[in-house]
């Protein structure tokens, strides 16, 4: 009998995700997604323990983890604990993606250097804001782009946070990043002028905007407008969310469904490497590198 794959989907939340459990049975064939929800941190050694133990070590390549959830610091918290508990020769394959953070930040950076490269240019050496950019999104994708060679800075409401924020991006992606604090459109035309960005990214809470037309149509030097935010007001003035690299006056529109196109890609992608190798930890990096296949 042909051995069945598993992936056992764990939550900290209340229901488990359709979403999370829909990718996963439309990325990999004959898999049973087995959903565990209103799990704690306390709880995933013992859940390790029952999933890596039942198969012989040669198997646990068809038995693999996805931790999901909306909180992404207790998803990160869960994904290190069970990394921890697990042992040669019993290792599974892992993966984090609460809140979807690590696929839509993939997806964002995916389409910003795709909009370089169509153009035959590099990527390299630009320059990029990302604007409420001190959440997990935000975050991830300065991480992503400081990696491509991307001199970056994020904004925040309050300086305090956005200076705890970057210190995570310096320890966790070994980057380095600078902050501003926003609070008005005043504050927005100043980090602009002052940082000279050639890519505008917003990561906010939806139904508002960030960056006005009337500021970011002043700036020849803004070339990439990028928003993630999928309901109108979005998050840049004149950039839709269905925008597929559009031409915008000039510069170049990238709306959160086309985002969210490649972000869907990548967790297809990252669910099916899962069962390619055992073991395999996969984080941001890898989740990236799985958009572009």
């Amino acid at each position: 009998m042909k051995m069945k794959k598993m992936l056992f989907y764990i939550s900290m939340e209340k229901h488990a995700s359709p979403f999370d459990i829909i990718e996963a049975y439309d990325a990999v064939e004959d898999v049973a997604v087995v959903p565990y929800v209103n799990v704690s941190a306390e709880e995933i050694p013992a859940l390790v323990n029952d999933i890596i133990f039942p198969r012989s070590p040669k198997d646990l390549i068809n038995t693999a983890i996805f931790i999901g959830g909306h909180d992404v610091v207790k998803g990160d918290e869960m994904m290190e604990i069970a990394v921890k508990q697990m042992f040669n020769p019993f290792k599974v394959s892992i993966v984090a993606d609460t809140d979807g953070s690590n696929t839509t930040a993939a997806g964002c950076a995916y389409k910003i250097k795709e909009t370089y490269t169509k153009k035959g240019e590099n990527l390299k050496g630009q320059k990029a804001i990302v604007f409420a950019g001190t959440g997990p999104v935000g975050l991830r994708i300065a991480a992503l782009l400081i990696k491509e060679g991307v001199d970056v800075a994020v904004t925040s409401r309050k300086l305090d946070r956005a200076m705890d924020a970057i210190e995570k991006v310096r320890k966790v992606y070994s980057a380095d990043i600078k902050a501003y604090e926003v609070r008005s459109d005043e504050d927005t035309i100043k980090v602009i002028e002052e940082f000279k960005p050639n890519i505008i990214v917003t990561t906010g809470p939806p139904k508002i905007t960030l960056v006005s037309k009337a500021i970011w149509s002043k700036y020849n030097f803004v070339k990439i407008l990028a928003d993630v935010n999928a309901y109108p007001p979005y998050g840049i003035e004149g950039v839709e969310a269905n925008d597929d690299c559009k031409e915008i006056e000039g510069r170049t529109g990238i709306g959160a469904l086309r985002i969210g196109t490649i972000k869907n890609k990548a967790q297809k992608a990252i669910i099916r490497k899962l069962f390619e190798k055992k073991g395999n930890i996969l984080k941001l990096e890898d989740i990236y590198a799985a958009a572009f296949e």
